[in-house]
């Protein structure tokens, strides 16, 4: 059964844990939307009081024992987090962002916050929510999650909660909707830059070599587009105390370039979701798999911590390709060797 306190305190748009920073002062609450459940990435090693509202929430679900719970998400709770994601076919990587959250949570009516307004926006993305993006899951949003489960034949939810269920719906397709975008932006990139070939001859030579470094991963950006799934970490994750501790693991140097996702052709959503268009300021670095692991927590020399969150087509092997905020910033940091430390894999 859900947790009653945590469900009543839903519908002020805060988590029970939260619930004591919100006041009337409009400071304070603009503080207490920051401490909202979904506003961080949780993952093992972690403390914060939002793993005690993880915890409560898998313990919900029969996949965690116990009543009272501590703030840190120990390999236990890595390993729950990691049986809910495969059985709602969510990514299964062990991290707790605002998909797995959101479906752990399952928004309904009258509950509002960061993790409605994510749900919008997926809705949104997929052409069934059509009102204003604001985070307050009213009749509006409750009509589009119960078309949307109509139209994908979702069972296991009640009509116009989006449950679980929901959510590995919402997952597959709007992968497939990001997918079919990327192909898309691609082949038309393509095109426009063939055709640009042709009218320019032999002059793509010498300009090529003079804008290497600042196009080269604005086009590497095209390919880095994708599923709305797991995982997003704010710019204030990357650099809280949260994250005081000094990096150790795996330490390797790496070629590194960046990118901004405002590049021509690019939708700004990266390969695990992460929409860099709303939230310039995150820190993601693409990756190859092969050689970092998608959702590792990483220590890049000169960038900080972020997360393994993208992929790119000219990213294989010991390279990385970081996102920044503006195309300037991109340009500035050119492509350098950088010391990259893994913190820690899903």
């Amino acid at each position: 059964m859900r947790n009653t306190i945590l469900k009543s305190m839903k519908v002020c748009g805060v988590t029970a844990v939260a619930f004591g920073a919100l006041v009337l002062n409009s400071g304070q609450a603009s503080a207490a939307e920051e401490n909202e459940l979904g506003n961080k990435l949780l993952y093992q090693g972690k403390a914060h009081e939002h793993v005690v509202e993880l915890k409560e929430l898998l313990a919900e679900q029969d996949l965690l024992d116990g009543e009272e719970f501590s703030n840190e998400y120990d390999k236990q709770t890595k390993e729950a987090v990691r049986s809910f994601q495969e059985e709602y076919g969510l990514i299964v990587d062990g991290l707790a962002g605002e998909q797995t959250l959101g479906a752990l949570f399952s928004p309904e009516k009258g509950d509002e916050g960061l993790l409605v307004l994510n749900l919008q926006e997926d809705l949104a993305d997929l052409g069934y929510y059509k009102a204003k993006l604001d985070g307050i899951f009213g009749p509006i949003t409750e009509s589009a999650v119960s078309d949307f489960q109509g139209d994908y034949g979702v069972e296991g939810d009640e009509a116009g909660v989006a449950g679980p269920n929901t959510y590995g719906a919402l997952h597959e397709a709007v992968r497939a909707l990001r997918t079919a975008s990327a192909s898309s932006d691609n082949s038309s990139s393509e095109q426009s830059s063939s055709s640009s070939s042709e009218q320019s001859g032999n002059s793509d030579s010498s300009q090529s070599e003079s804008t290497d470094q600042s196009s080269e991963s604005s086009s590497e950006g095209q390919a880095q587009t994708s599923e709305k799934s797991e995982e997003t970490s704010s710019a204030s994750e990357s650099n809280s105390s949260d994250n005081s501790n000094e990096p150790s693991g795996n330490v390797m140097t790496m070629e590194a370039t960046a990118y901004t996702a405002g590049c021509e052709g690019c939708t700004g959503i990266t390969y695990t979701g992460q929409d860099l268009n709303n939230n310039p300021n995150k820190k993601v670095i693409a990756v190859d798999p092969n050689v970092i692991p998608l959702g590792s927590i990483v220590e890049v020399e000169g960038y900080g911590r972020a997360v393994a969150g993208d992929i790119g087509g000219a990213i294989k092997g010991n390279r990385i390709d970081l996102h920044m905020a503006t195309k300037d910033e991109a340009i500035q940091f050119g492509r350098r060797d950088v010391q990259v430390t893994i913190i820690e894999t899903p």
